[in-house]
């Protein structure tokens, strides 16, 4: 499945309010929720660009998949004549 930012950056958005509020109402300094904001959006960034390779490498691997013929082996000559390395 691909990686959908605009679905996880609401996910995130909606996890930061929750959380910010909840510091709020304890009493939390706003310039230390701001630092805590800073490096939980860098996370969030890492993270994205983790997912959006990851998810990219696996459509790249079902396509390779797709292109290779699948040959089906009946035999033992079908299997030597798929086989393309003459030193094997």
């Amino acid at each position: 499945m691909a990686y959908n930012h605009g679905r996880e950056d609401r996910k995130w958005r909606i996890w930061k309010e929750a959380e910010e509020k909840v510091l709020r109402e304890c009493g939390v300094d706003e310039a230390v929720i701001e630092q805590i904001r800073t490096d939980d959006r860098a996370d969030f960034n890492s993270n994205r660009r983790f997912y959006r390779w990851a998810s990219d490498f696996g459509e790249y691997l079902e396509g390779m998949a797709d292109r290779e013929k699948q040959a089906e082996v009946r035999s033992v000559s079908d299997l030597l004549d798929e086989i393309e390395s003459e030193n094997l």
